[in-house]
């Protein structure tokens, strides 16, 4: 995260913004036909459900919530890129570093992934959980219907490797590899060791979808982590 050179303003209204921030409830529900057969669904807070849950009390403590979307162009091809910022009324500000991965194709499915992006993106800066999420499918070659969602509980899913679909960050981490040269070690494991390879399987095709809806978990907590610790110590 980048604060302002003047920041003790800023520190302060978000601090006390998320004391008062409540998780914002699941408002959508996605079915998606995977590739090579077979389905599962989800349910996750969507970009306004965020926006929403978190308008009231930013208004209060007098700050606005501004994203930017962006294309950056690489020798490996071009990269979709997300930043987001917290704009305070004296004029104090923090913002994330640029969420980046490679830009899907189709303008669709590019739409999708930025509007993905901006909910990991803003999601992570707010320290809440919104899983799960897979509103960028159309980029992994998946087909999805979305509905909002019925009222009551929804139970956990398994995709068509067996593997149980986690909920939170601490499943994802416990997920364990049964291919390539990491096989037999946890995601938890391979993260600590081997972020290349974490990357590898975040955007690679034939990522099992448990597997990468688990890395975007466990991304959304290292940045919520590392902004709570950097808030923590601008409010000291």
């Amino acid at each position: 995260m980048i604060f302002s050179q003047e920041n003790t303003n800023i520190a302060t209204a978000l601090a006390k913004s998320w004391g008062e921030l409540e998780t914002p409830k699941h408002n959508v529900t996605v079915k998606v036909s995977l590739k090579s057969g077979g389905s599962y669904s989800f349910d996750y807070t969507d970009l306004n459900g965020i926006f929403e849950a978190a308008r009231k009390v930013f208004r209060e403590n007098g700050i606005s919530v501004i994203q930017n979307s962006y294309t950056e162009s690489t020798e490996h091809g071009p990269l979709a890129c997300v930043e987001t910022m917290f704009l305070h009324s004296s004029g104090e500000w923090v913002k994330s570093l640029p969420l980046k991965f490679p830009a899907a194709t189709g303008m669709q499915d590019f739409g999708g992934q930025i509007t993905y992006m901006k909910r990991y993106s803003l999601s992570a800066m707010l320290g809440i959980a919104t899983e799960k999420d897979d509103d960028a499918n159309g980029a992994s070659g998946n087909t999805y219907d979305y509905s909002n969602r019925q009222q009551g509980g929804s139970s956990q899913q398994t995709n068509h490797n067996n593997i149980p679909m986690p909920t939170n960050a601490q499943e994802a981490g416990a997920i364990t590899l049964t291919f390539g040269k990491h096989q037999g070690k946890t995601l938890k494991q391979i993260w600590r060791e081997d972020m290349s390879y974490i990357q590898w399987l975040a955007n690679a095709d034939k990522t099992d979808p448990a597997i990468r809806e688990g890395i975007g978990m466990m991304q959304v907590a290292t940045a919520q982590q590392e902004a709570q610790q950097k808030m923590q110590q601008q409010a000291v």
